[in-house]
């Protein structure tokens, strides 16, 4: 008696071995996978959950930089650390042409990871709010728009 169709390819789609590492599935003579070199099963394991692209977790303050190469720098070291961070300057964008070392920065990093972020770049701010204290206060705004008119009118030739 002949077995119908349909029972025979269910029968072959059940004990076709697959790779754990790659999924493909083999034929039932081929006993490791070629590409892998690894052992087959029978069974494949489940898949694992796929993460979240995005993450909802809000950002949260950490330091403020005294200028761009340092806030850069400490984004480097946050960076090495594992530690996400957003670099943010409220400051007018065509002053930082004329005067590059006045021009604050803050540091932004996620909420679960502020503390190691503190933790990290505390001895480093310390170190810089001491050296700008040191040098007396920085420009007011006021003083950059003006530095910036007078840049603009010396570019200008007038």
């Amino acid at each position: 008696m002949r077995l119908p169709y349909f029972i025979l390819i269910c029968y072959y789609i059940a004990v076709m071995p697959f790779c754990p590492k790659c999924r493909d599935e083999f034929q039932d003579w081929v006993k490791v996978c070629p590409d892998c070199m690894v052992a087959l099963v029978d069974k494949l394991p489940p898949l694992p959950p796929p993460r979240p692209k995005f993450n909802n977790e809000p950002m949260v303050y950490v330091v403020t930089a005294p200028n761009e190469q340092i806030a850069f720098l400490w984004a480097g070291i946050l960076e090495d650390n594992k530690i996400r961070c957003v670099l943010k300057s409220d400051n007018l964008r065509a002053a930082m042409y004329v005067l590059l070392t006045n021009h604050f920065y803050t540091i932004h990093v996620l909420k679960s990871s502020a503390l190691r972020a503190r933790r990290i770049l505390s001895p480093l701010a310390k170190t810089h709010r001491d050296y700008i204290y040191a040098r007396g206060n920085p420009l007011s705004i006021k003083s950059r728009i003006f530095l910036v008119i007078m840049y603009l009118l010396w570019w200008m030739g007038g």
